[in-house]
């Protein structure tokens, strides 16, 4: 049977869970925030609005970024996880490993 690694014990899953809602929120967020940069830039200076989008896609797609890479690591976590358990599974059919998996089989 196949041992969990260090980084997917049941201490650490929350922070994989804590990053994927982080990403969720900073995805959210920076549509917003890259949104309203460039439209408080078109009104308050004298910038074009091309530029002013400009500056506010830039910002848009620094926090997608981040985002997206907030999101791989908690779901490959989770994938990992998943895949490892249901590989035990299968192979020793005993509820010690197939207990955790649930009724849902991903893999």
């Amino acid at each position: 049977m196949k041992l969990l690694p260090f980084y997917l014990n049941d201490s650490i899953m929350p922070i994989y869970r804590t990053l994927l809602v982080l990403a969720f929120l900073l995805g959210f967020s920076s549509l917003l925030v890259g949104l309203g940069f460039a439209i408080f830039t078109y009104a308050s200076t004298e910038l074009s609005f091309s530029t002013s989008a400009y500056h506010g896609l830039i910002l848009f797609l620094k926090g997608a970024g981040l985002s997206a890479l907030f999101g791989f690591i908690g779901f490959y976590a989770f994938w990992k996880r998943h895949h490892i358990l249901y590989e035990n599974c299968r192979k020793s059919h005993t509820a010690e490993y197939c207990g955790e998996l649930g009724f849902f089989n991903f893999a």
